[in-house]
């Protein structure tokens, strides 16, 4: 009987222990649970935050675009030289592309507007105008 008593009290400390490590298991996985659920709605509430000032972007855009949106842009486009003789140059063209393409895919007219000037800008600077233009929508936006 002695035997039994000391084998049945091993075997308690042993399932006493692995409670208490299953009991801290749950309290970490827990505590892990809550904290990415916090992350998750800071990232929820950042997403709608970004949403609502894209929003706020376009319609300045679409206030200082005018009656652009009736003008057709997709026919403007001419490629000046056939080949392009620098890396800059390469990575103009394909912002140009890029632009142009988003303004296709969203019917943008202010995309298309961007596109247009970006590829009629002359010069080495080209991305000059557009940094302009966009340093000049960052400002209304900061004013606003």
């Amino acid at each position: 009987a002695g035997e039994k008593k000391a084998k049945a009290e091993g075997e308690l400390g042993v399932a006493s222990k692995e409670l208490a490590s299953d009991i801290q298991g749950l309290a970490d996985l827990h505590h892990e649970c809550m904290t990415k659920a916090e992350d998750f709605e800071a990232e929820t509430k950042s997403r709608a935050e970004e949403l609502a000032a894209i929003a706020k972007a376009k319609e300045v855009i679409r206030e200082n675009v005018g009656g652009a949106e009736s003008l057709s842009y997709g026919a403007s486009f001419v490629q000046v030289s056939s080949t392009i003789s620098s890396r800059a140059g390469l990575a103009r063209y394909e912002a140009v592309r890029m632009v142009r393409d988003l303004g296709r895919r969203h019917h943008s007219a202010a995309l298309a507007q961007l596109a247009a000037r970006m590829g009629a800008a002359g010069g080495e600077d080209q991305f000059a105008k557009v940094k302009g233009l966009i340093q000049d929508m960052i400002e209304r936006l900061e004013q606003d």
